[in-house]
């Protein structure tokens, strides 16, 4: 059951999406919390899907792709169009494949849906480049600067594994906590300690970096491994493109 304030902030967004003349699809929390490394100074992400009625493409106005309702109570806001939203999926984004399989604050029968046909549509090539260039551009980007600290750390191992992992069994996974309970990385379980602690910025002590940037280097490798081994298509088929087409136009139709 929902608390009072998450019914409140439910009904917030569908009278904000109502006003851009759309329908609110779905809403989650994001970020850490979706992670499995929020701590008690955690900031909220709130994410979700909302579809705008057939009119809004009709007229000299290009329709809105990104609803941003900016950061109040610690929580920061943004939803996406569902065109935008679905041709990010459909791409095999894992951040979008993560929001659809997330556990949902707010879900309808038509994100239900619309769930069902993504998670039975995306390809293994574009899932693969999204959590490689995931892991890749945070630890680069990390590395250069001399920034190795416990949160960017744990970014780079959370890419890989749930890279890994959705690649092997077809599932997607964002929490490294249930990654690792496949995993069994007890340096990452060191992370998460210090992290949750509210540490994340603190010098590595007990850890070694030297010995994090090898088992990274083995997991890249990993992944690399289970892209060539994955049995799943490299990108949805022209019948799967089309059904999800038609889910779009329908829903738009009837709304």
């Amino acid at each position: 059951m929902l608390s009072k304030d998450k019914i409140q902030l439910i009904s917030k967004l569908k009278d904000k999406v109502a006003g851009r003349n759309g329908i609110l699809l779905n809403a989650y929390i994001s970020g850490s919390h979706l992670y499995g490394w929020s701590s008690k100074d955690s900031d909220i992400d709130i994410r979700g899907c909302f579809v705008l009625a057939k009119e809004s493409f009709l007229g000299l106005y290009k329709p809105i792709e990104v609803l941003e309702l900016g950061t109040e109570n610690n929580q920061d806001i943004v939803l996406f169009e569902l065109n935008k939203l679905v041709s990010l999926a459909l791409k095999g984004n894992c951040n979008i494949l993560e929001e659809l399989n997330a556990k949902q604050l707010y879900k309808n029968a038509s994100f239900v849906k619309l769930k069902q046909l993504i998670n039975n549509s995306f390809g293994k090539n574009g899932l693969y480049h999204s959590y490689k260039g995931l892991a890749e551009s945070n630890y680069k980007r990390f590395s250069l600067r001399g920034r190795n600290t416990v949160k960017n750390y744990l970014y780079v191992f959370r890419g890989l594994m749930a890279g890994i992992y959705t690649l092997q069994t077809g599932v997607i996974k964002p929490n490294i906590c249930e990654l690792n309970k496949f995993f069994k990385i007890k340096e990452v379980n060191k992370l998460l300690e210090i992290k949750k602690a509210g540490l994340e910025n603190e010098p590595l002590k007990d850890l070694e970096e030297g010995n994090l940037d090898l088992i990274i280097k083995e997991l890249f490798d990993k992944l690399d491994k289970a892209y060539l081994k994955c049995k799943m298509p490299e990108k949805p088929t022209e019948e799967e493109f089309d059904e999800v087409n038609k889910f779009i136009i329908n829903l738009r139709l009837s709304y």
